[in-house]
């Protein structure tokens, strides 16, 4: 059925490039990418393996977009897995791979007021909020030089089509992100964030929280909060500040059945750069809170409702490798303070050198695998990558990376816990071109 999606698509996307449509641009491109990978002690115990893993994979972006004017463009994008050898993948490891519809959207202006409407890539509030692909409607405009509006309403759950009780079950967004330009270095954007379900537990939904949703009702959560981005000469600043608020109905044999509970978290980023002749200098540092009472009706812990992600780090904060996370970390920020930096240097034309130094912990105790875990470090983390362009639109990379875990991964703060600590590791060394 997959292979006959794919050849289904590339026919499509032919009929449409020989129709005689003079005015249509049509465009093809993409990228296609092969990667060896390993990673080892991601569970920060030498007697767990679980998330141990060594392959070889391939993936490819398939990207068609149809130009019809100045006015409408149609975008259309799919995503090809293939994992080398897998046992999905036939007798030689080469005939079957897993296809994804990445975007299918319109985008077009009606006077100065731009609409998307579709599947299409959503990132807000450096990731926080959401860096994924999502179903919804965007529409922007401009209501002065200094002052763009902007809405969005993201559909992330459908409880059905037919039956008043099944369509109670959907889950939205709706969202208000108003950008101010206060002069030509600074902007500042405010934004609120609202997520609704009458239902939520039964909604087919797209994403997961940390915090298992078979137990909530009624749903109304809101996020309040701002990026503020300044350039200045060689040197870019920014700042995300970020409140969490909301209730929520819960089954009554959820906490000694207290029935509902508050959400009240807070985040707060920032860091800058700096270029430096071949060499751009990066830091970083963060807080997202975590709850002092994981049994009361209070949420305190800061988390990222909807497809949240957030990339610090190679390792801990998800960087290349976005497919895992070590044992007790998030996708995105929770219960973390930490930091760092990074310098890239370009050495020739051709190659780039980069290396980064990392450190988090936890805020509050929080319940890990082997029983309770005290507030301590995740670890720290160092990071190294070689970045080498073979000729135009083909480049060869290698990434290196490290942790020395701390007992809030590895959990040895545990009482009785039996564990041997280990301390996470990842290698990469990937091929891609771009057409």
């Amino acid at each position: 059925m997959k292979r006959t999606l794919t050849i289904l698509a590339v026919l499509l996307i032919a009929i449409f490039m020989t129709i005689p449509a003079y005015s249509v641009d049509h465009q093809l491109g993409g990228d296609l990418r092969f990667r060896a990978l390993t990673a080892g002690d991601w569970s920060g115990n030498e007697n767990d393996p679980d998330k141990d893993r060594s392959r070889v994979d391939s993936r490819t972006h398939l990207k068609y977009t149809a130009k019809i004017h100045d006015d409408l463009t149609v975008y259309t994008a799919f995503r090809i897995d293939s994992m080398w050898g897998d046992a999905g993948t036939g007798r030689a490891g080469v005939s079957a791979a897993t296809v994804k519809l990445k975007h299918s959207y319109l985008d077009f202006n009606i006077g100065e007021t731009n609409f998307t409407v579709g599947m299409q890539d959503f990132f807000e509030a450096r990731g926080l909020l959401i860096y994924d692909v999502a179903p919804g409607i965007s529409v922007t405009t401009p209501l002065s030089d200094q002052f763009t509006f902007n809405a969005k309403w993201i559909k992330f759950g459908e409880g059905g089509v037919k039956g008043e009780d099944k369509a109670h079950q959907d889950l939205d967004t709706l969202a208000i992100l108003p950008q101010i330009k206060l002069n030509d270095n600074i902007t500042f954007k405010p934004y609120f964030w609202y997520i609704t379900s009458n239902e939520v537990k039964n909604a087919d939904r797209t994403w997961a929280w940390w915090w298992d949703t078979s137990d909530i009702e009624d749903l109304d959560m809101y996020y309040l909060g701002f990026d503020f981005d300044a350039t200045i000469g060689a040197t870019s600043v920014w700042f995300t500040g970020m409140y969490q608020a909301g209730s929520a109905n819960v089954d009554a044999s959820w906490q000694n059945g207290i029935g509902s509970v508050d959400f009240s978290g807070i985040a707060a980023l920032g860091g800058g750069s700096i270029n430096i002749g071949k060499a751009t200098l990066s830091a970083q540092a963060f807080y997202a809170s975590g709850d002092d009472d994981p049994n009361d009706d209070k949420i305190e812990q800061f988390f990222s409702a909807e497809a949240g992600y957030y990339y610090w780090s190679e390792i801990m904060g998800l960087g290349s490798n976005d497919d895992d996370i070590p044992h007790n970390l998030a996708w995105s920020l929770t219960n973390i303070v930490g930091g760092g930096g990074t310098v890239s240097i370009c050495a020739t034309e051709e190659m780039t050198v980069g290396f980064g130094l990392w450190y988090a912990a936890a805020v509050e105790d929080f319940a890990g695998e082997h029983g309770l875990v005290e507030a301590d470090d995740f670890g720290t983390e160092l990071n190294g990558n070689i970045s080498y362009s073979l000729m135009d639109n083909l480049s060869l990379s290698f990434i290196g990376a490290y942790v020395i875990a701390g007992d809030a991964l590895t959990e040895e703060n545990v009482a009785d816990a039996n564990i041997e600590g280990a301390n996470p590791y990842f290698l990469q060394a990937q091929i891609k071109a771009k057409f």
